[in-house]
């Protein structure tokens, strides 16, 4: 009789020690249950590849309902984290007219997205209405979508950017000469007056 190692599961050899007699070797006890599983399937003429098959496409269902339920999850997952960054990130009422804009920056901002930094930002678009106008507000979201990389908006960047641009368009002023400074003027001949 030629013999062959197969390989058993440890829990199963366990639960099969603990109901095998104790006048019988674990190796004989389990050749005895496969050959009662065998003759039992040949006495019932169950055909062993039906079976075979039946657990395999039982367990490709079980995985695909496994599959589907972790799918399920994380889909409720994202929801319950949309649901409550909504809530959490209301726009006030007097900000509502601009809801699209707001919407639109915050979805292309870097930067941090925390209910925190939400709440400054709302604060800085008061700040911008306050100081200069609607429109303004409404450029520089323009100009924050248009961008995508700013981190947000902020009244003193704003002002500093006006400040440097002014520096540039502004024309030199003549009240600002130094005392000893002397005007020269000439008269159509091109003589000193």
């Amino acid at each position: 009789m030629t013999t062959t190692r197969p390989t058993i599961d440890r829990s199963l050899i366990d639960k099969i020690t603990a109901i095998k007699p104790k006048y019988v070797t674990t190796n004989g006890f389990i050749n005895m249950l496969l050959e009662d599983a065998y003759n039992d399937r040949v006495n019932k003429k169950v055909n062993l590849t039906d079976n075979v098959t039946y657990i395999y496409t039982n367990n490709k269902d079980l995985q695909e309902k496994e599959q589907d339920k972790k799918e399920l999850e994380g889909k409720e997952q994202k929801e319950k984290i949309n649901k409550k960054e909504k809530q959490e990130k209301i726009i006030p009422e007097d900000l509502q007219h601009l809801q699209t804009l707001i919407d639109d920056f915050w979805k292309v901002k870097k930067g941090s997205k925390s209910l925190q930094a939400w709440k400054l930002q709302i604060t800085e678009y008061r700040k911008f209405i306050d100081k200069y106008s609607e429109q303004i507000l409404k450029d520089q979201l323009e100009a924050g979508i248009l961008a995508g990389t700013w981190k947000g908006l902020k009244l003193s960047h704003y002002e500093e950017q006006q400040q440097r641009m002014n520096r540039f368009n502004k024309e030199p002023e003549t009240s600002a000469m130094h005392p000893n400074q002397k005007v020269v003027q000439f008269d159509d001949m091109g003589n000193l007056i």
